[in-house]
């Protein structure tokens, strides 16, 4: 019996969930593809009553609720490297495994972005573009500050931090880390660090850490204010991680203090949004690391993993390793 795949993406997404429905159906499976969240949302029992797989956005609600709906569910797969919506404690107790899309050009893509952002800020790219828009005359005190002999904070230390610490070995940097959980040797180059004293000490502090019940609102007005007055803050990762409220709060406290944001709490960026008014402030719309490379990488990616799934096979890159033994007794072939 040919194994079913469910397939849920925005319809703006296209680019990345046609070839993925397209690949799997060339392989021989069946996909049931939707672009309707709330269509899914009434019918999901009868859609996964019989499915292997289940492909979806990596911040869709996949809650133990949802998975009991699949009764003979083996994977869910994120194309992206996000896996937030999925309650991963209750899919490997399920024993059902998680994968996502964290090809080398995807977390490459966002590491080389991320320093793009950092010197991008420090050297106040944009203010140097208004100042010849506008004409400004060079002022006697210039605003831009060198990378070189700064402290790189990272919240978090997986793939994209391993990337940015790699590329920023030769710079005459600092490098300091802050995570719960190390799944890999700690570099040389880079201090492990508690998170108060990482955000007392880095000139630059770059949010990396994924979004779980331990990092949500974890960079509150509280430990915000623990950083240097002229400190810089960036966010690759998601935007829950950082309180807006308090982050505005301090931006407008501190005049030297500089933010670089390419996620938000609620996405799209709202049009009020009291970040699109903040001074020193870089916004992107969660798109920086978008490389024509990594687009054309994360379908390929996915079916793969949902291939491999459905086959009974272990899929390229999974996120709750934990479950391999009891889901391998299950299914493997």
């Amino acid at each position: 019996m040919t194994a079913r795949i469910v397939s849920l993406g925005p319809a703006g997404l296209y680019f990345i969930f046609d070839p993925i429905v397209a690949g799997l159906r060339e392989r021989g499976f069946e996909v049931v593809h939707s672009t309707d969240f709330p269509k899914f949302t009434r019918e999901s029992a009868d859609l996964l009553s019989n499915a292997a797989v289940f492909i979806t956005i990596s911040n869709f609600p996949c809650d133990r609720a949802l998975m009991a709906k699949g009764p003979n569910l083996r994977g869910i797969v994120s194309p992206f490297i996000g896996t937030e919506g999925i309650d991963e404690a209750a899919a490997t107790d399920l024993g059902i495994i998680i994968a996502n899309g964290q090809v080398p050009e995807n977390f490459l893509s966002m590491s080389e972005s991320t320093i793009m952002l950092m010197l991008a800020s420090l050297y106040s790219l944009h203010w140097w573009e208004n100042q010849l828009r506008e004409n400004r005359p060079h002022p006697p005190r210039v605003p831009g500050r060198m990378l070189r002999g700064r402290t790189i904070g990272m919240i978090g230390f997986g793939n994209i931090a391993r990337g940015i610490a790699a590329r920023l070995a030769g710079w005459d940097v600092r490098l300091q880390a802050f995570f719960p959980r190390l799944h890999a040797p700690l570099p040389p180059e880079v201090t492990r660090v508690g998170l108060d004293e990482l955000l007392k000490t880095s000139d630059v502090v770059c949010v990396l850490a994924p979004l779980n019940a331990e990092t949500k609102g974890m960079l509150n007005l509280e430990r915000l204010r623990l950083m240097k007055p002229d400190a810089l803050l960036i966010n690759t990762a998601r935007g829950a991680i950082v309180d807006e409220a308090a982050l505005v709060q301090i931006a407008r406290e501190r005049p030297d203090f500089k933010i670089a944001l390419d996620t938000f709490a609620v996405e799209p960026l709202p049009a009020d949004s009291e970040l699109r008014k903040l001074p020193n402030t870089i916004l992107t719309p969660h798109a920086i690391g978008h490389t024509q490379e990594s687009v054309d990488a994360l379908p390929a990616a996915a079916i793969e993993n949902a291939a491999r799934i459905a086959s009974g096979d272990l899929p390229l890159y999974v996120r709750n390793p934990e479950v391999i033994p009891a889901w391998s007794r299950r299914w493997k072939k």
